[in-house]
């Protein structure tokens, strides 16, 4: 039976790659496997809308239902108000020193030492299996701000990083990989084409780049911008801005974060404005 199996596949991927490029054969090929075993993650352009924070001052924070300092009770909380918003997405911390609630853990436990922890990552994949059970496609982020210098660390060795998260199989999960959360606070332009052109080795699908209020420069060594603003903007000048920036960077935008709650008639605006997709729905 698997080596009858075995020839099928060989069969299937000659009939499918026939005139293709060796990426457009691997795409066609990894299609057809999800098609049959029902395993499909959500494509990057289908990750339209996910909401991100709620409560005062952005309090109770959707990127950290990762982080095994979070009892399950809170996680399951979490995970049914991005399900109750309509979101079709979840954006998850892979490594978060000090951003918000329940902070302070990596793929490696909580300190960088280059040794994956195995109970820390039990507990976040069984979360990512979880997520996408529920019919959401997962965005990773791998870094957060208020990184107490996990940030450095990490691009002194962002290769190694990339490798380990690979061999953990978890960008089989992701629809799309952020390489962090405002990365021009902690990282120079150089530290963030080398990160990029490091996570391209481990990973072959879209990198987006994310900085402070305004800014999207960076963008042009990724595929995504995930873009921010000040909050306290109006509709029209949400709407306004996301026409100015898709403009001008030259790459899709998800218009991640224009408040500290949810809004969804920004988030509205924003589509208007042409971003494919938003981050306070």
């Amino acid at each position: 039976m698997i080596i009858t199996g075995f020839f099928v596949l060989i069969l299937v991927a000659a009939a499918l790659t026939a005139g293709c490029t060796f990426k457009e054969g691997k795409e066609k090929i990894e299609e057809k496997i999800e098609e049959i075993t029902g395993d499909k993650t959500k494509k990057w352009n289908e990750c339209k809308k996910s909401s991100n924070w709620t409560g005062k001052n952005a309090a109770k924070r959707m990127m950290n239902i990762l982080s095994p300092n979070m009892p399950d009770s809170v996680f399951n909380d979490r995970l049914n108000f991005i399900k109750s918003r309509g979101c079709d997405h979840a954006n998850v911390f892979v490594c978060n020193k000090g951003d918000g609630e329940y902070a302070g853990y990596s793929i490696y436990g909580n300190s960088i030492t280059w040794i994956i922890n195995k109970n820390f990552c039990n507990v976040m994949e069984k979360r990512l299996k979880k997520i996408k059970d529920a019919g959401l496609g997962i965005i990773l982020w791998l870094a957060a701000d208020d990184d107490g210098g996990w940030n450095k660390t990490l691009a002194s060795h962002f290769d190694d990083y990339a490798k380990d998260i690979k061999s953990l199989g978890w960008f089989k999960y992701a629809s799309a990989v952020v390489i962090g959360l405002e990365i021009d606070e902690y990282w120079t332009a150089s530290q963030v084409t080398a990160n990029v052109a490091a996570l391209r080795k481990s990973y072959s699908g879209k990198i987006g780049v994310h900085m402070t209020s305004g800014k999207w420069d960076w963008a042009k060594v990724a595929d995504i911008l995930f873009y921010q603003t000040n909050p306290g903007k109006s509709a029209a000048q949400i709407e306004s801005e996301t026409k100015n920036v898709v403009a001008k960077c030259g790459k899709p935008v998800c218009f991640f974060e224009m408040e500290r709650n949810e809004n969804r008639s920004l988030c509205e605006a924003a589509f208007r404005g042409g971003a494919y997709s938003v981050g306070n729905w």
